[in-house]
This record gives structure tokens, sequence and C-alpha cells, in this order.
């Protein structure tokens, strides 16, 4: 039974002993989504006081503290569950302002994910009248149609917030969607 990298990082090799896929990807090994301006994921884990405050600052509740499910030294921290509830992308971003720690920051990039429209899935892309990402997008020419009226994600304007993956009627199918796990190291203090 052959499987991919990806599924092998996600927890993908375990197997019951009736070789059924398990229950799902161990969050221990995966990347979590982090709310918008967020430092490395050591410098977050580091610095990050678990307060919770940036959730109660979220106007649409997409910060959602993370379980022990995820790994002990993750319990607490913030996380996006973009399949369940999107970042809309507040414009004043009040879960920064919340942030008393810093590992949220301004003056860092927002993008949160990679996201690409995954062609095989997607129901524009097999022919069907659908642009339910582009009219859901809160980022202005995040997603565009191309002449065939197909999705297309840009990515130097795509934040990675979520919204697309959300309304997507075939969800990820249609919407490949990685957390970014590449965020920049910022002085803290």
């Amino acid at each position: 039974m052959g499987i991919s990298r990806r599924d092998l990082f996600r927890g993908g090799w375990r197997r019951r002993s009736d070789d059924r896929p398990s229950s799902g990807p161990d969050l221990r090994l995966t990347v979590l989504q982090r709310p918008p301006g967020a430092v490395s994921e050591g410098q977050f884990l580091g610095a990050c006081t678990r307060c919770g405050d940036c959730g109660e600052a979220c106007p649409p509740q997409a910060i959602v503290m993370a379980d022990a499910a995820c790994g002990e030294h993750r319990a607490g921290t913030p996380m996006i569950r973009a399949d369940i509830q999107a970042c809309v992308m507040c414009t004043d971003l009040p879960c920064i302002s919340a942030c008393e720690p810093g590992v949220l920051r301004r003056e860092l990039p927002v993008v949160m994910a990679q996201v690409h429209v995954h062609e095989g899935g997607c129901l524009a892309w097999q022919g069907e009248l659908c642009r339910v990402c582009v009219d859901a997008c809160p980022v202005e020419d995040a997603i565009l149609l191309d002449p065939g009226d197909r999705p297309r994600i840009d990515p130097s304007a795509c934040t990675g917030c979520g919204t697309c993956l959300q309304v997507c009627p075939v969800g990820a199918h249609g919407i490949q969607f990685e957390p970014n796990e590449a965020r920049p190291f910022a002085p803290l203090g």
C-alpha cells in the first residue's frame, strides 16, 4: 500500500488492524494555522501566555485555543480552524491589538496559509458554474476568474484566511490549504 509524503507527516501511516485509514490526521504532527501576524512557531510557543485575549477579541470567533490533541506543548495556544470558521481579515485586526506578549504583530505579514485551487476537484474546473470562493473572499483580487470562468488564487494577494475553504461546496476537494509554517522571526519585547 502506497502513502504520500504529506500523509506520512500527517499521521496517515497509522492504520487500524482492519487496514482502514485512521480516524484523521494526528494533530500533534500537523502545522497549525495561527492568527494573522504570528511570529515564527518557536517564538510563538515560547512567548504565548495562552491567555486567550486574541480569541476573545476576534469578532467572528475564528480564533480558538488548541487542545491536547494538538500536542501538550501547543495546548492553549491560539489557532484557526478555517474549515469551521475562517478569519474574515478584520481591517483593524483586533486579535493583534489584544496580544500583550506580542506574538501577533502588525509589522509582520498576515499570510496564515498557502492556498491553491485544486483543479481536479473544483466544480468550476469541472465545467460547472461556481464562483462562491470569488464572491466570498474578503481580500480584493486574491481570487480572480480566468477567461474560462475558473477561479485562480493570486499568492501575492492571498492571506490564507480560509474563507474560500469554508464556503467551497466541495471543501478540501476544491481548495488546497496548507497552514503557513514559514513565518518570520521577529524580536520580542
